[in-house]
């Protein structure tokens, strides 16, 4: 087990009410599912479903929202193990392989079958990320409550920085679209060859370059491809450095981190597989973020 999963995750408060819903929702959808998938084994007609599925999905949700309410530090405990997160799509894969289980098996289906199999997978599963990423969210939160070291805006450094990527897939796009239609058989493949090509110049010999990024397709119509691949704010803290985009909250533990460099064009966070590369250009005083997070990772390290 990791330093991170054994430290004291956080004051065990009561969880909030919106916790409270998403959990007996959760449940409540699960239930439901369960009870169809139970009563079509049984032979009950769809009238008798769709009676008593709302009342078994209102009955669960209620019975949940009290169990999370008593239950202190139940969302924080969930977000702090990434196997306690993917645990709340297990529902949403038993349904989907009850789904296509007739496709490898001799039972047999039908469409209320597949109704009563490939909806509750797709329910559950979207509130199952909903959930998951709610439970992360509240741990995050409740083991940075100290102010931040540093703070940063976070645009990934490299090829997504300058946008080549999302650019060339979409005149690769394009022109394979336009092969493709000339190899069956229609001259329209030729319009989008052309319409490739005259996008090709405009976009790298006719764009306009500032400060503040490549603006693309002119003045009027621009593209401020930086502006788009600015992806939220890092933060750091005592317990790792937080990484806030939207109302997602993630936590990149120290123990994670084993070096911080500062390059020409990118502060670096070196990781074991995969290093988060920021862009220089999108930090107001480099330096400075970079002496706080030496200071920061070095003092972590001297206390663990």
């Amino acid at each position: 087990m990791s330093l991170e999963h054994r430290r004291p995750a956080a004051n065990a408060d009561q969880p909030d009410l919106g916790f409270q819903a998403a959990f007996g929702f959760y449940l409540g959808l699960v239930a439901g599912g369960l009870v169809a998938l139970v009563g079509l084994a049984a032979d009950v007609t769809t009238a008798t479903l769709l009676g008593t599925i709302p009342t078994v999905v209102t009955a669960v949700t209620l019975i949940g929202h009290v169990l999370a309410k008593r239950s202190h530090g139940l969302p924080e405990r969930i977000g702090r193990r990434r196997r306690l997160r993917l645990a709340c799509y297990l529902p949403a894969v038993a349904f989907a392989a009850a789904a296509v289980a007739p496709s490898v098996t001799p039972l047999g289906s039908d469409a209320r079958y597949l109704v009563v199999t490939v909806l509750p997978a797709l329910v559950v599963g979207v509130t199952a990320f909903g959930l998951a990423s709610l439970c992360r969210n509240r741990f995050v939160r409740a083991v940075t409550p100290d102010e931040p070291a540093a703070t940063w805006a976070y645009r990934p450094a490299g090829l997504l920085h300058a946008g080549s990527v999302l650019v060339a897939l979409s005149l690769a796009f394009v022109f394979v679209a336009g092969i493709a239609s000339i190899v069956a058989g229609s001259l329209r493949g030729l319009f989008w060859i052309a319409f490739g090509a005259v996008m090709f110049v405009w976009t790298w010999a006719v764009g306009k370059g500032d400060d503040n990024g490549k603006k693309y397709y002119g003045n009027r119509f621009s593209l401020d491809v930086d502006a788009q691949t600015q992806q939220g704010e890092l933060r750091a803290h005592e317990r790792g450095v937080r990484h806030d985009q939207g109302r997602s909250r993630k936590l990149i533990p120290w123990e994670k981190i084993s070096g911080v460099r500062l390059t020409e064009d990118e502060l670096v966070l070196e990781r074991r597989f995969r290093n988060l590369r920021c862009d220089r250009d999108a930090i107001d005083d480099p330096e400075s973020v970079y002496e706080a997070l030496e200071e920061l990772n070095a003092r972590v390290e001297t206390r663990n």
